[in-house]
């Protein structure tokens, strides 16, 4: 039986209501009623506006405060970016955990062995600024490094200046850096949430590879509660969306781009395609020359420009350049002469397109998809008919072949003409929001100003401007992780000596634990800031206790919403009694203070704040206060006014979705600033300018009747931290996947122990079984950045230790050029 869309709404907030516990729901439940008769809550009982910080999305959420400690959450309504989901209701139990790191520790054992000592925080900073000072002094201020979670990353340029270093890199090779590289190469734009589909307002959802419970409820909440919206799921396993009225199509791994190449083999030849959007808006008609480059104005004209793309016009029966083109051809094909009086052979984009996507027709995309032809051709008319949108993703770090998927599902909205419209793929409104450090040049001189006006100059810049290590390996890369971990082991192409990881895990989020370990090894100092203990824990020199996101008061825009708007997280409850921990905002700080004392105070850092309750009255203050000036002087808006609604509502909304902008009145961030089909930006980069399907290379695929797949995925429970929790003991799901086909071929039933072998790394772990039509055959699938937990900080019968960690059996495969990972892999299966 399909659920109704109002009923998977409910389904979706099953995971919250299951993990409040009776206690809890009891005080909810009564406070409920008393605000519905009309009480006035008691003042030690009372809901605090802010947003959760347990993962990227940062959803606005209600927090019940009850006598001093947290007591429920809910969302917070009309926010732009509503949610609740297992990770923010967790929240009651990670606030007093007894797993939470308490005070600052030392290591006193060798790496791996997770022996410490407590110390107070004046030792562990002085001999963390110590052992900087001899790091630089040999190896420069390059050679130390920083990976972080999102709810940190806005300081990430910030402390660039402090510690003087480009290598600031985060998890986003292991999430979506080849989505945000093929983003900027099709439609000029950046990382997932600066394009979105309209939810709200579409009629038919295309999700590949997507799964909108990873993240950001309230996209679920959009999607799901659009009664007219027709949502169809390509997946190799079905995930949570699916228990809604929604079609699953599974899919074979590694695949999508010959399913979505295929997808638009039919729109082209059956005509569907919007033609005037096409020829208006994006680079369909530029003429190609045999060496793949575009026609250009310099190869007609002595001294002409390179810059002015050509196109062949119907109107004049001539070549014009591309902007002042009336009516551009798509189909021309034909000789051109060149400057030299060359005669060469030129096509339109369009055509090599639609030569491209031939090759996959569905009969021949089946072959390879595992989806029937007649569903691929069914879906094409209906994605057509319906002007549909296909959700641009978001984890996109998956079979190496990634980009490419990307790119196809781009020109797949381009060609039906459905961007920037209602119901279509929009891009998002900047909420401008002020950067924490800019370079600027004053009167000849250059310096890094602060949001909040502290200036340092150029001079102590150390060495932010040399070349970043991933940038040196992977030129168009967001951020890759794996080059930090060469630069470790190999001193490839420069040694990286120190590392601070704040907030994240990369031994649980990073694809080949075994190389995160190696690298973890070969550090002269490794800092985790944290607030359980991850298994990298056990690796680190020092281990700083970090607050969560219900003690901390700041200022971001909000993500995944059209509308440009802004939210406040604020403090909705102190530190538990015994709990010694710090922002590392303040620990970054106070051990620069010590290492490199110039470099925190140009950075507007006093000695006075090395006092906390200081640090917290006016430094964070003037933080603030510096982000609220800014963006009230660009929005042209009354301070008092904008703080009080911000206050009183948890947001503000600065400017509504406005429709029909890009690429309609304003050029795009692309080369010839159109959407481009055929990539100019790839091209220059030794890419293909166009989208094809090659074979997964990141694993070697399953041959033998026990080889499978084995993907890995998120959910509406994804943390590395709310995973730690009790409630997770009950509701989280630690087995793996496996068809009932492939059950019964190898005997296996529902709940028997498995032993996975990597096919690659031989890497070996047992794990229960859940037999399950909700993952195709020949495929296992398992949650990610969960199980498999091996910390020796943990109880020897910790639940987390169930389970897999499915980065154990994933390569260090990194796309070239691009640098996105990827965490699939593939598994020999023995029953136990």
């Amino acid at each position: 039986m399909k659920l109704k869309r109002r009923d998977f709404i409910k389904a979706a907030g099953l995971t919250a209501l299951t993990i409040s516990l009776p206690a809890s729901k009891v005080i909810v439940d009564s406070i409920r009623r008393e605000e519905a008769k009309g009480a006035s809550l008691a003042p030690e009982v009372r809901w605090v506006k802010t947003y959760c910080g347990m993962c990227g999305a940062l959803c606005g959420i209600e927090v019940l405060v009850n006598y001093g400690r947290p007591a429920g959450v809910r969302p917070i309504l009309g926010h732009p970016q509503p949610g609740l989901c297992g990770r923010s209701s967790s929240l009651k139990w990670l606030w007093d955990s007894p797993l939470r790191l308490k005070k600052p520790m030392k290591r006193v054992g060798e790496r791996g062995e997770a022996r410490f000592v407590e110390v107070d925080w004046d030792t562990a900073l002085n001999e963390i600024a110590s052992k900087l000072r001899s790091i630089v002094e040999k190896y420069g201020y390059k050679a130390i490094a920083i990976t972080h979670h999102d709810v940190w990353s806005y300081y990430m340029p910030l402390f660039s200046y402090l510690l003087g270093t480009p290598n600031v890199i985060s998890h986003v090779s292991m999430c979506h850096a080849n989505g945000t590289v093929a983003r900027g190469h099709v439609l000029g734009a950046g990382g997932p949430p600066t394009i979105d589909p309209d939810y709200e307002n579409a009629s038919y959802l295309l999700l590949i590879g997507r799964t909108l419970s990873t993240a950001s409820m309230g996209v679920v909440n959009r999607a799901t509660s659009n009664e007219k919206l027709r949502i169809v799921v390509v997946d190799p396993r079905m995930p949570e969306v699916g228990f809604g009225n929604v079609e699953w199509v599974p899919i074979i791994p590694g695949t999508d781009a010959a399913f979505v190449l295929s997808l638009i083999h039919v729109i082209i030849e059956e005509g569907l395609y919007d033609a005037e959007f096409l020829k208006r808006y994006t680079n369909a008609p530029f003429l190609i020359k045999p060496d793949e480059s575009p026609l250009t104005e310099a190869d007609i004209i002595e001294g002409g420009d390179t810059r002015k793309y050509l196109v062949w016009d119907l109107k004049v029966n001539g070549l014009v350049d591309h902007k002042a083109a009336a009516d551009p051809d798509l189909l021309y094909t034909g000789k051109v002469k060149l400057k030299d009086d060359r005669e060469i052979d030129v096509k339109t984009a369009f055509i090599l397109l639609k030569e491209r996507a031939s090759k996959y027709k569905p009969e021949e995309a089946e072959k390879i998809t595992g989806v029937d032809a007649r569903t691929i051709r069914r879906i094409a008319r209906e994605f057509a008919l319906y002007r549909g949108v296909a959700d641009d993703t978001w984890y996109t770090a998956k079979n190496g072949n990634d980009y490419d998927n990307v790119r196809a599902i781009l020109i797949l909205n381009t060609l039906i003409g459905n961007i920037d419209k209602p119901g279509g793929l929009c891009y998002a409104e900047s909420a401008r929001f002020p950067s924490i450090i800019t370079v600027r040049t004053i009167e000849g001189k250059r310096y890094a100003e602060t949001v909040y006006d502290a200036r340092m100059p150029e001079e102590l810049f150390g060495d932010v401007g040399a070349p970043r290590v991933d940038r040196v390996k992977y030129r168009l890369t967001p951020s890759t992780f794996d080059a930090i971990l060469d630069a470790i082991i190999k001193e490839d192409p420069y040694p990286i000596k120190a590392l601070f990881v704040i907030g994240t895990s990369p031994i649980m989020r990073d694809m080949n634990t075994s190389k995160v370990i190696e690298a973890y090894k070969k550090l002269d100092l490794l800092v985790i800031i944290n607030i359980l203990p991850q298994e990298d824990v056990d690796y680190a020199d020092y281990v700083l206790p970090d607050t969560i996101f219900l003690e901390r008061d700041e200022i971001r825009s909000t993500k995944w919403t059209l509308h440009a708007s802004v939210q406040v997280e604020n403090r909705v409850i102190i530190p538990p009694e015994g709990y010694d921990v710090r922002d590392a905002l303040w620990v970054m700080f106070e051990i620069v203070r010590r290492a490199f004392p110039e470099r925190a105070v140009a950075l507007g850092w006093s000695s006075e704040y090395a006092n906390y309750k200081k640090y917290e009255e006016e430094f964070l203050h003037k933080l603030n206060e510096g982000i609220i000036s800014k963006l009230v002087a660009t929005w042209k808006l009354d301070k008092e006014a904008f703080t009080r609604e911000l206050n009183e509502k948890g947001y503000y909304i600065l400017k509504r979705k406005e429709y029909y902008v890009r690429p309609y009145k304003t050029a795009l961030g692309t080369p010839s600033g159109k959407i481009e089909i055929y990539s100019l930006t790839a091209l220059a980069n030794k890419l293909d300018p166009l989208p094809d399907y090659s074979p997964p290379p990141a694993y070697t695929l399953p041959k033998a009747p026990n080889e499978f797949y084995l993907v890995n995925g998120k959910g509406p429970l994804t943390s590395v931290h709310a995973s730690l929790m009790e409630p997770m003991k009950y509701v989280g799901d630690r087995s793996i996947w496996m068809n009932p086909r492939d059950a019964e071929r190898l005997g296996i039933r529902d709940g028997d122990l498995i032993e996975l072998e990597g096919i690659d790394t031989r890497a070996k772990a047992v794990a229960r079984v859940k037999v399950t039509n909700r993952v195709r055959e020949g495929v296992l699938f398992v949650y990610s950045q969960m199980w498999g937990r091996r910390s020796k900080l943990l109880p020897q019968n910790h639940f987390a230790r169930e389970g897999i960690n499915p980065h154990w059996f994933s390569k260090d495969y990194v796309v070239p050029i691009v640098g996105g990972g990827a965490s699939n892999s593939s598994v020999r299966v023995r029953k136990l």
